[in-house]
């Protein structure tokens, strides 16, 4: 939802009269045994009831991290555009080796009628954006297009601003590792992670890691905190020395460019859409899976590499993802 909602405050910034057009998903209420639990039946549903409303916009955009939830743009028979997160392919990739078998099941069932959903609506697109590097190589597989450009996400750097070099520098003597999102996604490989802290807990005894979204099921082990949904999660990076994202797959990570602006440094396994901004603004560090541990052990025991990606971070995301930029971006992705 961050993504369709920074496209419409960025329309209304520009004078647009933005209207979302969707359908809840049954998982966020509504009865347990339904067909519209059956992802491709729901999309399918869902493209013909939107349909009527998509033909009569002045403007239809599908922005979205799935372009699955784009179906009624390409029934309505109107020119419309794309910004996509990721793909069908990428994003199964990433969650069904963390799936049980019968749920890998029942989700690869829908998978191929989604699959060509994707496919029309990507194809069918006059102008399409994707929101990374890695997406942009994923759409543009998924479509057969050379044409497809980059919307970067943006991030509210004055927001997620960095706490005090003091307190930031307690934080790393601990060391305090931040993780954010949802526990039991199988993409965000919490699993990972819980079993890197464990090793990392028996060279810094007194490191801690705090989850900060919905808290998995079991209860957190020695160290760690399930913090829990939270109203803001700017004031959570605030209080970490070093951000952890073990992700299988990401699109972009808004969560962990939130926390470059916030001057907290990233520690990322490879997983797509993080890669490139890591790199490229010196912020983070992308590290193999298996050696996740001894890389928070390594930048936990050198403060001074850990304060230069500290302080790369917030330059990088107010010069590549402001929100004045993205602004602009979109005005002219609207006016084409």
């Amino acid at each position: 939802m961050a993504q369709t909602q920074a496209f419409c405050t960025a329309a209304r910034e520009l004078g647009r009269e933005p209207v979302l057009l969707s359908q809840p998903h049954p998982g966020l209420g509504g009865p347990r045994f339904s067909w519209r639990r059956v992802e491709a039946l729901r999309q399918l549903a869902a493209a013909r009831e939107l349909e009527p409303a998509a033909r009569e916009a002045r403007s239809l955009w599908v922005a979205t991290s799935l372009a699955q939830n784009g179906g009624a743009a390409p029934r309505s028979g109107r020119p419309y555009g794309c910004w996509i997160g990721t793909t069908i392919g990428a994003e199964w990739a990433g969650r069904s080796p963390g799936l049980s078998p019968s749920h890998r099941l029942a989700a690869g069932a829908s998978r191929p009628v989604l699959e060509r959903i994707e496919r029309r609506v990507l194809a069918g697109a006059a102008a399409l954006y994707a929101t990374s590097p890695a997406s942009l190589a994923e759409v543009a597989a998924a479509s057969g297009r050379d044409d497809v450009g980059v919307l970067p996400i943006p991030i509210d750097a004055d927001r997620f601003t960095p706490a005090s070099d003091e307190k930031w520098r307690e934080a790393l003597a601990a060391p305090v590792l931040v993780f954010v999102g949802r526990a039991d996604d199988p993409r965000k490989n919490l699993p990972l992670l819980l079993d890197a802290f464990a090793d990392l807990r028996r060279s810094h005894p007194g490191a801690r890691l705090r989850l900060v979204g919905a808290p998995p099921r079991a209860s957190a082990p020695t160290g760690v905190e399930a913090v829990g949904v939270v109203a803001d999660v700017a004031v959570e990076l605030r209080k970490a020395a070093l951000f952890i994202l073990p992700s299988r797959q990401e699109g972009f990570c808004i969560a962990a460019a939130e926390a470059l602006a916030a001057g907290v440094p990233v520690i990322s396994t490879p997983c797509g859409g993080p890669e490139e901004m890591l790199r490229t603004s010196g912020g983070g560090r992308v590290v193999h899976p298996r050696g996740l541990a001894a890389a928070i052990a390594e930048i936990a025991d050198d403060p001074n590499s850990a304060a230069a990606m500290r302080s790369a971070g917030p330059e990088y995301v107010r010069r590549v993802h402001s929100p004045d930029r993205f602004r602009e971006f979109v005005r002219a992705a609207l006016d084409d």
